[in-house]
């Protein structure tokens, strides 16, 4: 009856062994959300952040950057050395411009617009990520307002 017992406990730890390494261990940064979009939007991710100074609402550290990531890198590497003692005056200035940018583009909206322009509609991918197109509507929205407030900018330079 002991030699029964033995054995038996023993096959009970072998199982708990064996089933203990089937099961992924949960790390922190595993429960992080991760999102995976086409790299056309990461491209335009990356295009507005380096060229236009465009900062997400969300949290694009979330998203899968594949092989665009070197080149996300290289712009964080870059806006740390950048980095200086007027940082906080030129936040200032940078809230003042957004402000800015969303008046005009609010009060100026319909002058870009033509009545018989045809308006494109957005893309749409099939069982996409809800984030990734978040994250386009958003990166495609603020790019539309920048080039629209360049535009009226030269207008007024030459008007």
């Amino acid at each position: 009856m002991r030699l029964f017992k033995q054995r038996s406990i023993s096959i009970a730890l072998v199982v708990l062994f064996v089933l203990s390494m089937a099961v992924p261990m949960v790390h922190a940064q595993d429960e992080m959300m991760s999102h995976t979009c086409d790299s056309t939007t990461i491209m335009l991710l990356f295009v507005a952040e380096y060229e236009y100074g465009y900062e997400a609402m969300m949290d694009v550290s979330t998203f899968e950057k594949g092989q665009y990531a070197p080149l996300f890198d290289a712009m964080m590497m870059m806006d740390e050395e950048m980095m200086d003692d007027d940082m906080a005056d030129d936040d200032m200035m940078e809230d003042g411009d957004d402000m800015m940018d969303e008046e005009m583009m609010d009060d100026d909206e319909d002058m870009m617009m033509d009545e018989d322009m045809m308006m494109l509609a957005p893309a749409m991918i099939a069982d996409e990520d809800p984030a990734c197109t978040e994250l386009r509507t958003s990166v495609e929205d603020f790019l539309y307002a920048h080039f629209e407030m360049g535009m009226m900018m030269m207008d007024e330079s030459e008007g």
